[in-house]
């Protein structure tokens, strides 16, 4: 042991070292923290006491609230005279510890009137201190009402028996103005009290104050913190609240009726249930419920009211008890009732739960007349009860028609995967679409949850049935899109009989995936029937759209475009083909720029990849927009194929030369958008505009030239000199949307909301020789209002001799 104890010593002895340094060092980390604050303190100090100006005393005072201490008292003190700097002083003496900072605010209660004096008893106040209970009760008989209404509420704040007395001596006494501050407070010393374990006195105070010579406000929280401190009274009074006629204390007693979990006070209440009123009533029962079973005989009772407020808590609170006895009354309910009734009692249904509830429901459905039975096979759907099946298929057959579509419709909720063939077997033998309808969104809904074995039986006995039969139930197979499901409908597309085989194309055109593509084009090229033909090779040309990887689906759409006869069919294509985003399919479809009859499709595309490639491959795309507007010149094509040619190099100037006016409005209308399309004076022939000059700028801020506008629109003109005629581009930017004309005739139209950006918009446009007229509408909902403008050549470099005046 010695040995062990000789051993030990020396990491005890390191122990001791390392806590005996951190200790040491933790004392001089605070001794330097101290010194650092003290020092600190001193500084601020100064400030108060020199010549600096009022925000800087108060910053001072700021941090003195944070880290002063008695050192600053003396002078805060001195500052509690001054009008600029009493608040700013009284806000750190609240929060100094020691008895130095009462003292001081003590002392300036006499060298203070009015407004200041009330502030300083108002701190004293916040400072709780028992003490100066006896300084601010004088206070309270003051003929200013702003110190005696300080004094009230510090008095409330302080609590305590003597403040309490204080404040009770001086009810009656006191200015009107105050009583109302006398009457909280006293309220306030009560609850402290109630606090403290000191319930006797509390409620003395409650029992005074709860007298109509009082305010509702008072009287009605006297009577409230009444009720919640005596516990042996309480259920009398909340009962006698809850029958009389003082409808502000009956509102309280709701209120407590409804939170309390105290039986005693529920059954006291449930005992004056006839003789309470409906709204009295309805509280009692919310309360009753969270006793859980032993509440059902006055669920039953409020579900029978005269009152519908009560019938609907009833319903609904029979969801919550869980009774499987009340599902009678609730179908009922359901299928009965008025609206909210309805409402109240189906969500109960689905709601129940526990013993005994899915064996009530399935015995119901039984012996339940048509409209209960419609409701409780719907709720069976709603609650998702698997074991509900059976019943729901044996109902799905019902001649009533309600009956029947209730039961499929909560099949349809339920998708059963189980009840699929049955379902199949329905739907084939419907008489009629519309009958056969309801059983289809059954039956697809149990195929997607239905497993591969499954699927397989569906596809043998749809593949077993005759034509008639089959035809309508076609698209059953791209539900389960199996390659079962493809074989049957590809085998159904060579059928002898035509009209099965157009049914099955439509259906393959609607496959879930890429694989009907192939079966699609074999049977568009040998296919016998030129009608079915044309009906493949758009299909799999819809279908292609399906496959994920663009390779293979250029693939496929370059192989119909090969097989395509039609141009109806190549334009489908070259539809689908702008939907592939990479270099390759642009080359596609810049290809077929030339083909006759194809020019504006095969642009179209070419431009939506274009747009899609253009941050990667600028070149590409810009090489794009030039093919494109080699082809087509004109426009909404061109104008797109011209927004993406690159602008970015051009060196041409902006229009400079403005002049404008504005800004009009219409009465109601709000937004840029809204405003848009409102022709306002400069539009219309004739009209009378007082167009005014402004200084030439690159960009026009029309918000400077007309502040602080909303839901208007500007217009900017100026005449643009032609040495010859050409064909140029309009690049305008702006915020928000704008309408360009030129010589009269819009050029150019873009009703957005946006900020603006040089350049973001392209018009092609045709300039005359000599003189020509641009117009400009720029329309603002809320925010930045402003335009540019510039005109170049359709090689984006400036048009020589071009002036704008």
């Amino acid at each position: 042991m010695a040995s062990l104890t000789t051993a030990l010593q020396p990491i005890h002895l390191v122990r001791t070292r390392t806590t005996f340094l951190l200790s040491t060092l933790l004392v001089l980390f605070a001794a330097a923290a101290a010194s650092c604050s003290a020092a600190q303190e001193q500084e601020l100090i100064a400030t108060l006491q020199s010549t600096a100006d009022a925000s800087q005393k108060w910053a001072a005072c700021q941090k003195l609230r944070v880290m002063g201490t008695s050192k600053a008292v003396p002078a805060l003190a001195a500052m509690l005279t001054d009008e600029r700097l009493s608040q700013a002083a009284r806000y750190v003496l609240e929060a100094l510890p020691g008895p130095e900072a009462t003292t001081a605010l003590s002392d300036g209660l006499g060298k203070t009137s009015g407004l200041l004096k009330a502030g300083i008893i108002d701190s004293l106040g916040w400072r709780g201190d028992a003490k100066t209970v006896s300084v601010v009760m004088p206070f309270l008989s003051d003929s200013d009402p702003n110190v005696g209404s300080a004094a009230a509420a510090a008095l409330g704040r302080i609590g305590g028996r003597e403040a309490l007395a204080a404040l009770s001596a001086a009810r009656a006494r006191v200015l009107a103005a105050v009583q109302p501050i006398v009457l909280e407070s006293l309220l306030k010393c009560a609850e402290r009290m109630a606090a403290a374990n000191d319930a006797a006195s509390a409620m003395a105070v409650y029992r005074d104050l709860n007298n109509t010579k009082y305010s509702v406000q008072i009287r009605t929280a006297a009577w409230r913190d009444l009720a919640l401190a005596d516990s042996a009274h309480r259920p009398d009074l909340i009962v006698k609240a809850l029958a009389g006629t003082d409808r502000a204390v009956q509102v309280q007693a709701l209120s407590l009726l409804r939170e309390t979990t105290d039986r005693q006070v529920i059954q006291a209440c449930t005992a004056q249930w006839p003789s309470l009123s409906p709204d009295s009533q309805l509280a009692v029962l919310d309360a009753q419920v969270k006793l859980g079973a032993e509440a059902l005989p006055l669920v039953r009772l409020a579900s029978q009211s005269n009152d519908l407020r009560l019938r609907v808590a009833g319903w609904q609170a029979f969801g919550q008890l869980n009774d499987a006895a009340s599902i009678p009354a609730l179908a009922k309910a359901a299928a009965q009732g008025e609206a909210s009734e309805r409402e109240a009692a189906r969500e109960s249904l689905e709601r129940l739960h526990g013993p005994g509830v899915s064996e009530g429901l399935l015995a119901q459905v039984s012996s339940a007349p048509t409209p209960e039975r419609t409701e409780l096979l719907r709720a069976l759907g709603e609650r998702g009860d698997h074991v509900a099946v059976n019943v729901l298929l044996q109902n799905a057959t019902s001649t009533v028609q309600p009956v029947r579509l209730a039961a499929l419709g909560a099949l349809s909720r339920l998708a059963p995967p189980e009840a699929a063939t049955s379902l199949l077997k329905m739907a084939a033998h419907a008489n009629s679409d519309n009958e056969r309808e309801p059983v289809l969104n059954a039956l697809y809904a149990a195929c997607g949850a239905s497993t591969g074995t499954e699927s397989q039986q569906l596809v043998q006995m749809l593949e077993g049935f005759p034509v008639a039969e089959r035809r309508p139930l076609l698209p059953l197979l791209a539900e389960l899109g199996t390659a079962d499901a493809l074989a049957a409908a590809q085998t159904a597309s060579r059928d002898s009989d035509l009209e099965l085989a157009k049914a099955a194309v439509r259906v393959l055109a609607q496959w879930p995936n890429a694989a009907a593509a192939g079966p699609l084009f074999e049977l568009a090229q040998s296919g016998t029937d030129p009608t079915l033909q044309a009906l493949a090779l758009r299909g799999a040309i819809q279908v292609a759209s399906q496959e994920p990887e663009p390779a293979k689906r250029l693939a496929l759409i370059e192989r119909a475009l090969a097989d395509a006869k039609r141009i109806d069919e190549k334009k489908q294509a070259l539809g689908q083909l702008g939907q592939i985003p990479t270099p390759e399919a642009l080359s596609v479809a810049l290809k077929s720029l030339t083909v006759p009859g194809l020019t504006d499709e095969a642009a179209l595309a070419a431009l939506t990849i274009a747009k899609t490639l253009a941050p990667t491959y600028p070149e590409l795309a810009d090489e794009a927009a030039g093919k494109v507007l080699a082809q087509v010149q004109d426009g909404e094509v061109a104008r797109r194929a011209w927004t993406l040619k690159r602008k970015s190099s051009t060196s041409a100037s902006f229009i400079r030369t403005w002049v404008v006016c504005g800004p009009y409005r219409q009465a109601g209308v709000v937004g840029a958008t809204a405003v848009f399309d409102i022709p306002f004076g400069p539009e219309k022939p004739g009209a009378k505009i007082e167009w005014k000059t402004i200084p030439p700028a690159d960009h026009i801020n029309l918000g400077a030239l007309f502040p602080q506008q909303e839901n208007c629109a500007a217009y900017l003109q100026t005449r643009l000199i032609a040495p010859q005629d050409c064909q140029g581009l309009l690049l305008i930017g702006s915020d928000d949307g704008v309408k360009a004309w030129l010589n009269g005739k819009v050029v150019h139209s873009n009703n957005v909301d946006r900020g603006e950006v040089t350049d973001q918009d392209t018009a092609p446009i045709t300039l005359k020789q000599g003189t020509n007229e641009l117009l400009l509408k720029i329309t603002q909902g809320g925010g930045g209002w402003s335009a540019c403008a510039r005109i170049v050549g359709k090689d984006f470099k400036p048009i020589p001799g071009l002036e704008a005046q």
